[in-house]
């Protein structure tokens, strides 16, 4: 964690956990895995539905998702009741 980190940004709809977080500040993480994750966050932003998004089976108001070129997937829950809708981020599964 970066000692500029300040915590959640009340008016940012996106949260990651901290296992997330702690992904992508790995230095082990690979840079096509990151780029992906970064991409991903940036399709979030602009629709709480991505391409390929597809509700999980018996967890309501969650949604997981492939990375670009394959390369993992993502969970997240969404919040639709919240106005813009609140997404987290839980957890990046890696294809490697």
């Amino acid at each position: 964690m970066s000692e500029y980190f300040e915590g959640p940004d009340e008016d940012d709809p996106i949260t990651l956990s901290p296992a997330v977080e702690q992904f992508l500040a790995d230095p082990d993480t690979s840079p096509d895995v990151f780029s992906a994750v970064v991409a991903f966050l940036v399709d979030l932003r602009e629709n709480p539905f991505p391409h390929l998004s597809m509700p999980v089976p018996g967890r309501p108001g969650m949604h997981s998702t492939p990375l670009r070129r394959d390369l993992g997937l993502v969970e997240y829950a969404v919040d639709e009741t919240a106005d813009p809708a609140r997404i987290y981020v839980s957890r990046i599964l890696r294809a490697d």
